[in-house]
C-alpha cells in the first residue's frame, strides 16, 4: 500500500493510530467506519478543507497530494483510503472484514477498486450539487493555487470557481458513472445481503459513503430498491453512526438538503440531469 516517507519529524514520533481527516470527506468516512468496526483507539487531527488547511506546508509534508485522509501508524504515514482500510483489516484481524475464500477475496478487492475509481465522479457531483451555492471566491482561489502543490486539484478548483462552472455534458457524464454503478450494485444485492455474499466486508464500507453523498444531493435511491435496502441496513450499524452520522453537523447536512431541494424546484437538481431523465 502507499506509504509516504514524510519529512515531518514530529509525525515520525507518533505512537498508535493518528488520523488526519475531514467530516465530509467520503474517503475519511471509509476509514473512520473501519476504525469503529474494529473498536480501535485513534487520535483525531481534523483538517478543515473549508479553511484550506489541506493547502498548508505542514499538512502537505504529511500527505504529498494535500488530500484527506492520511493515517499515521507508529510514525509511518499511510495514504489512499482504500489501501488504509485494507491495511487496518490485515493488521487488526478481529473482527474480520474480508472473506477467506480466494475468489470472494478477489471480488471484494474489485468492488473496492471500483469505488475508488468513482472518486473523481463523486468530487465533481459534490461540488456541483452541494457546493455550488457557495463557490470559492477568486481571492481565495488565488491563494489556494499558490499554496497547494496538487496541480490536478488546483485545475479542478479553477473550473469550479469559474463563472460558468462545470459543463453540463461533463456533469451528466459523471452522473452516468454513478448511475451505472448503482444499477450494477442493485443487481448484485438482489441475490445477496451484502456485496460479497452474506458477509459485511470492506467492499460495503468502500461504497456506503458514495451512496450517502448522493442521497444528500436528493438522488432518487428508490430507483435501486435493493441498494436502498442495503443502505438502510448499514445505517443501523454502530460503526456507521460513529464513523459518519455522528460527525455530520446537522446544520450543514440540512443546508445541503435545502439547497438540493431548491435546485430541484428550479429544475436544475440532480434529478433533472441525464441519465435520471432518460
Amino acid at each position: 500500500m502507499p506509504v509516504f516517507g514524510t519529512s515531518n519529524e514530529a509525525v515520525k514520533k507518533f505512537k498508535g493510530i493518528h488520523l488526519y481527516h475531514f467530516w465530509l470527506s467520503s474517503c475519511s468516512q471509509r476509514v473512520r467506519i473501519v476504525l469503529a468496526e474494529k473498536g480501535l483507539d485513534w487520535e483525531s487531527h481534523e483538517i478543515d478543507l473549508e479553511k484550506q488547511e489541506h493547502a498548508t506546508e505542514e499538512y502537505q509534508s504529511i500527505h504529498p497530494d494535500g488530500l484527506v485522509p492520511a493515517m499515521v501508524h507508529d510514525g509511518v504515514v499511510h495514504i489512499e483510503s482504500i489501501d488504509i482500510i485494507d491495511y487496518l483489516d490485515t493488521t487488526y484481524a478481529d473482527p474480520p472484514l474480508r472473506p477467506t475464500e480466494p475468489a470472494a477475496l478477489v471480488e471484494m478487492h474489485d468492488w473496492m477498486e471500483l469505488a475508488d475509481d468513482a472518486q473523481h465522479s463523486l468530487k465533481l457531483l459534490t461540488h456541483e450539487f452541494l457546493f455550488r451555492a457557495h463557490p470559492m471566491p477568486q481571492e481565495v482561489l488565488a491563494e489556494f493555487v499558490v499554496n497547494h502543490h496538487n496541480d490536478e486539484l488546483c485545475e479542478f478548483m479553477k473550473v469550479f470557481a469559474s463563472e460558468n462552472g462545470f459543463p453540463k455534458d461533463e456533469i451528466e457524464e459523471e452522473l452516468q458513472i454513478h448511475y451505472d454503478h448503482f444499477v450494477t450494485l442493485d443487481d448484485v444485492l438482489a441475490e445477496s445481503e451484502w456485496l460479497v455474499g452474506d458477509q459485511f466486508t470492506l467492499a460495503d464500507i468502500a461504497w456506503v459513503p458514495n451512496i450517502h453523498r448522493l442521497k444528500l444531493m436528493q438522488y432518487p435511491l428508490e430507483r435501486h430498491p435493493n441498494l436502498a435496502r442495503w443502505y438502510e441496513a448499514i445505517k443501523q450499524r454502530p460503526s456507521y453512526v460513529a464513523g459518519l452520522a455522528d460527525l455530520e453537523p446537522p446544520p450543514a447536512a440540512e443546508a445541503f438538503r435545502a439547497y438540493s431541494k431548491d435546485r430541484a424546484g428550479r429544475g436544475t437538481g440532480i434529478g433533472n440531469y441525464r441519465p435520471l431523465t432518460a
